[in-house]
């Protein structure tokens, strides 16, 4: 069963979201707070599975709760109830943690609906986190370590650029090849910052195919076909914000993968609202991509 702890400095909000928790059988509510101090001490002893928190709170607010949270990395996943319509506002509590909204006024079947969907979430990042710990244990065995490690990150770098739709760009070829050798050379990774993407590309070619090591290599070509597909991802990732908020593709790439701006302003390019979208920056991306294959441990 999946606890909560409820905070908002409105008792009647208290009461209706835990009567609704309670009516619709949604799970436990441990404890509940009345402003921010308080409610922030409450997770931190207890570890609730799922926190719905006000986003303007007495004493300290609801985003720097989910922050301080989310730096002590307690697995809470917070609900954030608000009246607050302002996107930059929205977009910072995204960018400090929170997965999910609900609006007020409170309504009852949008905070049913929510909770269900968190519950899922929940259920699935626990499904992997048990995949993956059963995966490592598999890595210790030297027998599996070169071939498993190849190919787990074949198989997330495919479900990343899947999910963010790019997987039959040509482009996309190219990322999973420079991603193999970076993760492989610690000393090029830490460097990839300091150099020219054409010297990234040339590093990569030789590397996988030792055949291809010319001095006719198009390094405008490659950069030309990475940049169409991340740019391509950035449309598709704000266009999955438009259409859903909420979506749990959306918090997760959003953030990840691109500067959180970059995609605002993607997504007011797409409503017409602004003459130019988000800019694209190729190493930048593929750092975040990195960034995410080693935090393999938990990429959901």
């Amino acid at each position: 069963m999946h606890r909560f702890i409820v905070i908002d400095d409105d008792r009647s909000i208290r009461s209706i979201l835990i009567k609704v928790i309670e009516q619709y059988d949604l799970g436990e509510v441990i404890g509940e707070a009345d402003n921010g101090e308080e409610g922030e001490k409450m997770i931190i002893s207890y570890r609730p599975d799922i926190v719905i928190i006000d986003l303007l709170l007495p004493m300290k607010d609801g985003i720097s709760i989910v922050k301080k949270i989310k730096e002590l990395e307690i697995a809470t996943v917070f609900i954030m109830l608000s009246q607050v319509t302002s996107k930059d506002i929205i977009g910072k509590a995204y960018e400090n943690g929170v997965e999910f909204f609900i609006n007020k006024p409170i309504n009852i079947i949008e905070v049913v609906n929510i909770i269900k969907r968190v519950k899922e979430y929940i259920t699935l990042r626990r499904t992997f986190q048990t995949i993956e710990s059963a995966a490592m244990q598999l890595k210790k065995d030297e027998n599996y370590g070169d071939y498993y490690s190849k190919d787990r990150y074949r198989k997330l770098l495919n479900q990343i650029l899947s999910d963010i739709g790019i997987i039959g760009e040509l482009g996309s070829k190219d990322i999973i090849k420079i991603c193999y050798v970076l993760i492989k050379d610690n000393k090029l990774n830490n460097d990839l910052e300091e150099m020219q993407l054409s010297d990234i590309f040339r590093i990569v070619n030789e590397r996988i195919d030792n055949e291809s090591k010319n001095s006719n290599l198009d390094t405008k070509t490659i950069e030309m076909r990475i940049r169409r597909a991340v740019a391509k991802a950035m449309k598709n990732v704000a266009t999955i914000g438009i259409e859903d908020f909420a979506n749990e593709k959306f918090v997760l790439y959003s953030s990840s993968l691109f500067d959180y701006i970059e995609i605002k302003n993607e997504m007011d390019y797409i409503r017409g609202k602004s003459k130019t979208g988000g800019k694209v920056n190729v190493k930048t991306f593929i750092r975040r991509l990195l960034t995410m294959l080693e935090e393999y441990d938990n990429p959901f």
